[in-house]
């Protein structure tokens, strides 16, 4: 049977409100965003408006919300905020299939909480690994989205959070469901139906919980459960409203029922409405849907020319997102329709791509493997519940037995721990005045050693500058002179010839001038010097975006320079080492802050090199970030491009 496509449901359902609020709720964070006193409070209301912004369509005011909310949480110093940040990036990321920058942010926050404690550390980094998730899901990986999972569990257990532990039961049932294991898919989504009718969910939940029981039971064939489960779910979107997000899914499930049953008329009926609620709500999910249902009706109706147009359409999309195993699938569908129609070069061309793809996708031992994390789980729960028992009636015999000789012990730790103490403090005291007084040491080193960098770089600027005007503009001024003093020389012609060369010189002049100090950063500020910049460096070969959120122009001069300059170097580094073809430049200003970030797509470098990949350029850029008190970050892997991340305090 035909491979179904997984339930995305991961980032979706783990942190987002009912979709049918009321909308003036956007209004209402709006105004407690601008009253909070607080970046932390901001920060969290950043998210907020981040999320309901982009479960409303307005994508772009989410991202900027979303950015705000980044910028804050690199000011704070707590790691549950700086996760937070690098979270909501992470949702829209994920949500949106931007798989490289899904899975850096939901990083983050893995490696920012990696020591978690509180309850809402572990629920956030939870929810980042249910993001990754849903990232190797998507790329076919679903032995690591299947651990990250099952180890989310028992998470979401201890921390006795009901949501985020019935969605990852619902996940888990999803990818077996997805390996056409649909005996343990059951198993799962019985659970999650269980545990939903023992607590208090809302509608938009429970319709998510019942369009991945239909679709498991599509997989088993069984019809009848599957329309009942339907019907459940449509009993939910008349209460919440078919604008929903997920309206568009039911329909196609529905449209895959009535092909099953040979119902050509309602399967068509059932396509119709897919269609509507995909122009509400144009998510890549809904198209994957949408023409699933679209092949399958033309298959019903035996209309090859449809059908095939439906696959071919499939295949590119899942190329596009990097969905191999989606891709063979429709790769197969290609070639079979072309060989009914006698298209025997199309047929062979898909069988080959069909081939070659799946070869590349291992799928070997990953059922057993899955199988074992699930059982290791379940032992693991056993042992500790057996273990848990044991230590309570060990530790009741040692308290009526030995309490006496437990506060003896008790009470000579705790003298020698308090005398341990005592001298600790005494020695971090004096420790702490001796690296005060090394560390101011180490900061005038260093602000010196930037101080001579920076000198030393303005020197090479002045012997370039002096080169250039010696070579060229004295050049042609010399050869001037000479024909000026030819006394035998045509006037009228040695005058035009004059005039043509101080209009090189002149030229020759601007370019030095610029190279200097360029005309549009002292009249119009740094935003339009960078747009300038931008425009100038990008060619038939070179794209460049530049973006930004007006940005102040009480900058100093010294440190608008000094910014021009960082971002100029970036550019040229990216051009003529990266061999870039795609470049994104972003500056923005929140607060006393400026963001300045610079990636493209070019072969990239192993940062385990990166000290012998270290030439001139690089060492400006580090002279200048120094100077200017500012942090650096270089992200890179061979042939996959570099991002540049600057943080700079201007105020």
């Amino acid at each position: 049977m035909k491979k179904l496509l997984v339930q995305f449901i991961f980032a979706i359902l783990a942190l987002s409100a009912v979709y049918g609020q009321e909308i003036n709720i956007i209004d209402s964070l709006k105004n407690r965003y601008i009253a909070a006193k607080s970046d932390t409070a901001r920060l969290s209301l950043a998210n907020k408006l981040t999320r309901e912004y982009f479960l409303r369509g307005d994508s772009i005011s989410a991202f900027k919300y979303g950015y705000t909310s980044l910028a804050l949480s690199r000011k704070t110093k707590e790691p549950l905020y700086k996760a937070k940040g690098n979270q909501i990036m992470g949702y829209l990321h994920t949500i949106l299939i931007h798989l490289d920058s899904a899975k850096y942010y939901n990083n983050q926050v893995v490696q920012i909480l990696k020591n978690a404690t509180s309850a809402e550390e572990m629920r956030v980094i939870a929810y980042a690994k249910n993001n990754l998730a849903a990232n190797y899901q998507v790329t076919g990986h679903l032995k690591k989205s299947a651990e990250l999972l099952i180890e989310n569990l028992p998470i979401f257990e201890k921390i006795k959070d009901n949501r985020l532990y019935h969605v990852t039961l619902e996940n888990i049932a999803a990818t077996f469901n997805e390996l056409e294991d649909y005996d343990k898919a059951t198993i799962y989504i019985l659970k999650g139906i269980d545990f939903l009718n023992k607590n208090n969910f809302d509608p938009e939940h429970k319709i998510v919980t019942y369009l991945t029981a239909a679709l498991i039971t599509y997989g088993q064939n069984d019809l009848l459960l599957m329309k009942t489960y339907l019907d459940k779910v449509k009993s939910y979107l008349d209460q919440v409203g078919t604008s929903n997000l997920y309206s568009g899914r039911y329909y196609a499930y529905l449209t895959w029922y009535y092909v099953r049953k040979k119902d050509l008329k309602k399967s068509r009926a059932a396509l119709a409405q897919a269609e509507k609620a995909l122009k509400n709500l144009k998510s890549r999910t809904n198209y994957y849907d949408f023409y699933n249902s679209k092949y399958e009706v033309a298959n019903l109706a035996k209309d090859n020319k449809q059908a095939k147009q439906a696959a071919l359409t499939l295949f590119e999309m899942a190329k596009e997102d990097d969905r191999q195993s989606i891709a063979a699938s429709h790769a197969q569908d290609v070639a079979l329709i072309a060989s009914r129609d006698g298209d025997y070069k199309t047929a062979y061309t898909f069988q080959k791509l069909y081939s070659a793809i799946s070869d590349s996708t291992k799928y070997e031992n990953m059922e057993v493997e899955i199988h074992d994390l699930e059982i290791n789980y379940q032992t693991s729960e056993k042992e500790k519940r057996i273990a848990l028992l044991e230590n309570e009636q060990r530790e009741a015999i040692l308290k009526s037995k030995n309490q006496v000789l437990l506060n003896l012990v008790l009470g000579i730790s705790a003298s020698a721990l308090l005398v341990i103490l005592l001298f600790l403090f005494y020695v971090l005291r004096t420790n702490k005045k001796n690296n005060k007084n090394r560390l101011e040491e180490i900061g005038r080193d260093q602000e010196l050693k930037i101080s001579q960098a920076l000198l030393e770089g303005e020197d090479r600027e002045r012997i370039r500058i002096a080169r250039d005007l010696h070579d060229g503009i004295g050049g042609t001024l010399s050869g001037i002179k000479l024909r000026l003093s030819d006394p035998a020389g045509d006037k009228a012609s040695l005058v035009q010839k004059a005039n043509d060369q101080l209009g090189i010189a002149i030229g020759e002049l601007r370019r030095t001038a610029r190279g200097m100090m360029p005309e549009s950063l002292l009249k119009n500020g740094l935003e339009t010097a960078l747009h300038d910049l931008c425009a100038d460096m990008m060619s038939s070969e070179v794209q460049i975006e530049f973006q930004s959120n007006d940005v102040l122009t009480d900058l100093s001069m010294a440190n608008t320079v000094h910014i021009y300059r960082i971002v100029q170097e970036l550019l040229t580094n990216a051009i003529k080492h990266g061999k870039a073809k795609k470049i994104l430049v972003q500056l923005i200003q929140e607060l006393d802050t400026i963001l300045i970030t610079v990636d493209d797509n070019g072969k990239g470098f192993d940062l385990k090199d990166l000290s012998n990949a270290e030439g001139i350029g690089l060492k400006n850029i580090r002279n200048r970030v120094n100077f200017l008190k500012g942090k650096l970050s270089i992200a890179s892997d061979p042939q996959n491009g570099t991002s540049v991340n600057i943080e700079i305090y201007v105020r």
